[in-house]
């Protein structure tokens, strides 16, 4: 009964919907012409929008600049900022009900909330007016709405006032989402189940013959590894919980790698650097970036940041260009904890544990009171991670405060190497490789974020936190990041390939996306430069969609090999054989051959490592693909494994007998899932890419809300890159949030995109018109001189301060 009430809802509100669309909320859309007076403005602001929605505010002062930003933000995406800092509070049970009660207590153990407000608190003057400027125009932009979005009335509630705390909240969930946590835990749960021999077998390495950042450190140094053997009783209880974060399904933004690089002029047919950039996140509906061009007296910034945050994180002004990567910093630690009662046994004496008391407010339920308790080192996790019977806590760089916004509004008004060093030096976290370009000429990368300086050493495993021996001393001093400066053969590029060589002396990570689009980025910028071939916005832009995938030649030969081994086997493999010899290693939407390669590499996977692993072990080291690429490259390589002993026969298999057998089990899982045609057999077909909105997960409003699916080419290691997490079928779940290309001296070239639009309002031309352009490898123009935003303007909305009334 309760299923056919609820069904019965759902068609009643998709009715409305669909009946109604236009005159409920088509006719509440923000205003965005005409003049409108808004207290807390010193002097008049243009907020001029051009034909992709986009806003150019040109205001008079910094103050009137930012508060004017954080108004069209809640304009246009004020239901994905509310959702935001929920999610970083832990407060989403207010509006979702129970179903949010697993991510909001491990938001509330995260304590972002608490460490926000002093942060908040801690923010240098000139920071704090910023983002009180900024909050200041969201709480006018939420006032000036003639309705509350959809989705606030479909869910019944309003959204409360804009806060410092919550620009602060949001930042450390972001960074938290790109660091290493994750990874750590799976290493370690492996460790417990597997001999030494093997363990070490799926340790991460980093490849010799792959590219690096920053050249000039070779030669090997050792790493120390905590040992794989238990460094407390009872750390099979604490196994049994420790990959559960990832099991949450609570969306935290998760990094799946970026692409950055820039040329110098003499590569270039401007005669100038040329710079681009995608980073690579979780896509979701709307846009993760908001597009805006912000310009007052000192500044002229043209970019992308998050709803919620002030000034541009990504972009370009006159005089430089910058574009971020994930420099896949190891930047966090789990220390396994001596608990007793209400203390903690800390560097070999015991101190009191900090208690704090939160209650959670649950829509439709009762409210849920937790107790959080924290150690020297971090919050204690262990309540969130079912099944563990210790405490494990969390040492992570964010938790050490840091002025982000400071160094966002130095790095918008820098004009040269030295003032965006000096803006940069002020980044504490994430850590990011920024790649550079400026019209001097200068072209360059340096490591941005606080670098860990570990007592212990390096380590990939979690820690005892007792004895003081793995304690963190401090962080690196900023000049000793790395970095590289106008390299001489005119190429700088990043690409979540390591930053350094092994003899750096500095830990920094042991683990790093497959080199792939790495080495294919440097390719082709290299190439041609004996014919004089000059790069320009045209090439790179072609680039940036590349999807040819040449280190799947070695996984297409030991395939071919199984099947030509077998001419007498399954017509299957005679089939597969037909397929793959004919591949030309571009990973399109419409090839077979990319098709049976994604399949069958990833049965080829589950072959080796399953067995050992388990069901639901192998389920986490495959998800957490960074690892399992890692590993089974290097089988691949050699040829041979541990894991190929068969647990089944208990005869040691060879890896073409794998391979052979991974070929046919690819052949009838297409077979079953796209039928008989091989003909019309394509990569597209099961790789599709979805954006998601939180609504979209009814059946009854993803249509309204969903933009897609599209079949998708790529994959997780071609440099257009659309990631799928295997064993979860082939839908992408992270790739390209933005692309820019910036042609340094010629501003007027520059061109960038987002996969949705700027608008978070359903119903509006611009929540979806960019997504033609994004999926097709095409941009737009980022217009930033007047001419150019008067000539493409859609609409002009001034707004005014209200007048002072004298007595």
């Amino acid at each position: 009964m309760k299923r056919s009430t609820k069904a019965a809802r759902g068609l009643s509100v998709a009715f409305l919907l669909l009946s109604s669309c236009t005159s409920f909320f088509g006719a509440d859309a923000p205003q965005r012409d005409g003049t409108q007076a808004v207290p807390g403005l010193f002097s008049p602001v243009e907020v001029v929008r051009d034909r992709y929605g986009i806003p150019h505010i040109l205001a008079a002062n910094d103050h009137d600049l930012y508060f004017a930003q954080g108004f069209c933000h809640a304009q246009d995406r004020l239901f994905q900022m509310e959702v935001e800092r929920r999610l970083a509070r832990g407060e989403l049970s207010e509006i979702f009900g129970e179903a949010a009660l697993p991510a909001d207590r491990l938001l509330r153990h995260l304590g972002f909330g608490p460490r926000a407000a002093i942060l908040a608190a801690s923010l240098p003057a000139g920071t704090r007016a910023t983002a009180q400027a900024y909050c200041d125009g969201v709480n006018a932009g939420m006032k000036s709405l003639r309705a509350w979005p959809a989705e606030f009335r479909l869910l019944g509630f309003a959204p409360r006032r804009f806060t410092v705390g919550d620009i602060a909240a949001g930042g450390l969930l972001n960074s938290f989402g790109l660091s290493q946590w994750a990874d750590e835990s799976v290493l370690y749960r492996i460790a417990q189940v597997l001999p030494p021999e093997k363990m070490e077998e799926l340790l991460p390495r980093i490849p010799p013959d792959g590219p690096v950042v920053v050249p000039g450190y070779g030669a090997a140094t050792s790493v120390r590894r905590h040992p794989a053997g238990s460094p407390h009783p009872g750390t099979p209880a604490l196994l049994e919980g420790l990959s559960s974060l990832a099991a949450l399904g609570i969306g935290l933004p998760r990094s799946g790698g970026s692409n950055a690089w820039a040329v110098s002029g003499d590569r270039s047919v401007t005669g100038q650097p040329i710079l681009a950039n995608d980073p690579h996140l979780p896509f979701s509906c709307p846009s993760l970036w908001y597009e805006n061009h912000l310009v007052a007296p000192g500044v002229d910034v043209y970019g992308v940041t998050f709803p919620g945050v002030p000034g541009v994180v990504i972009g370009h002004n006159p005089r430089i260009a910058w574009g971020f990567t994930n420099a896949m910093l190891d930047d966090a630690d789990l220390f396994v904890e001596r608990i007793d009662g209400d203390r903690v046994m800390y560097r070999n004496r015991w101190i009191p544990l900090v208690l704090r008391e939160e209650r959670i407010r649950v829509k439709g339920g009762n409210d849920e009171n937790v107790t959080v308790r924290e150690t020297p080192h971090g919050p204690i996790l262990s309540p969130v991670l079912p099944g563990v019977g210790e405490a494990l806590s969390l040492r992570w760089v964010g938790y050490d405060g840091g002025d982000q916004l400071g160094a966002l509004y130095r790095l918008n008004r820098a004009g040269n190497r030295e003032e965006f060093l000096s803006a940069i030096s002020l980044h504490p976290h994430p850590s990011q490789n920024v790649v550079y370009a400026d019209v001097a000429g200068n072209i360059g990368v340096v490591m941005a974020g606080r670098v860990p300086a570990r007592k212990g050493g390096a380590t990939l495993l979690p820690v005892p936190g007792d004895t003081g021996e793995w304690e963190w001393t401090g962080y690196v001093p900023f000049r000793e990041n790395p970095s590289v400066w106008n390299p001489r053969q005119g190429v700088v590029a990043a690409a979540n390939f390591p930053t350094v060589g092994p003899s750096f002396p500095h830990y920094l990570s042991r683990i790093y996306e497959p080199s792939d689009r790495g080495k294919r980025i440097l390719g082709a910028l290299t190439e041609g430069e004996t014919r004089g071939e000059r790069h320009s916005v045209d090439s790179f832009e072609r680039l940036q969609s590349d999807v040819r995938l040449p280190g799947a030649a070695k996984a297409i030969s030991l395939a071919l090999r199984a099947a030509r081994a077998r001419p007498d086997g399954p017509a299957d493999l005679v089939e597969a054989e037909r397929i793959l010899s004919s591949w030309d290693l571009s990973v399109t939407a419409e090839s077979r051959g990319a098709l049976l390669y994604e399949v069958f590499y990833e049965k080829l996977m589950e072959n080796v490592f399953r067995d050992d692993l388990g069901p639901a072990l192998y389920e986490e080291f495959s998800r957490t693909s960074i690892l399992a690429w890692n590993a089974m490259d290097r089988v691949i390589g050699r040829g041979d494994s541990l894991f190929l002993a068969n647990m089944a026969t208990g005869r040691k298999e060879s890896l073409e007998e794998v391979a052979a057998r991974s070929l046919s089990e690819a052949m009838s899982g297409i077979r079953e899932r796209l039928g008989e045609a091989r003909t019309t057999w394509a990569w597209g077909k099961v790789h599709q890419v979805t954006f998601p909105h939180p609504f979209g997960r009814k059946w009854y409003l993803r249509g309204w809300f969903d933009i897609g699916p599209y079949g998708a080419p790529g994959d997780g290691r071609t440099v257009f890159m659309e990631r799928f997490q295997p064993g979860t079928g082939y839908s992408v779940v992270v790739g390209p949030s933005m692309r820019q290309v910036v042609p340094l001296g010629f501003r007027s070239m520059a061109r960038s995109v987002i996969p949705t639009g700027s608008s978070g309002h359903f119903f509006e031309p611009h929540y979806s018109d960019q997504t033609p352009l994004w999926y097709g490898g095409r941009t737009h123009p980022a217009w930033t001189d007047r001419e150019s935003i008067e000539a493409n303007a859609e609409s002009r909305l001034r707004l005014v301060p209200v007048p002072v009334l004298k007595p």
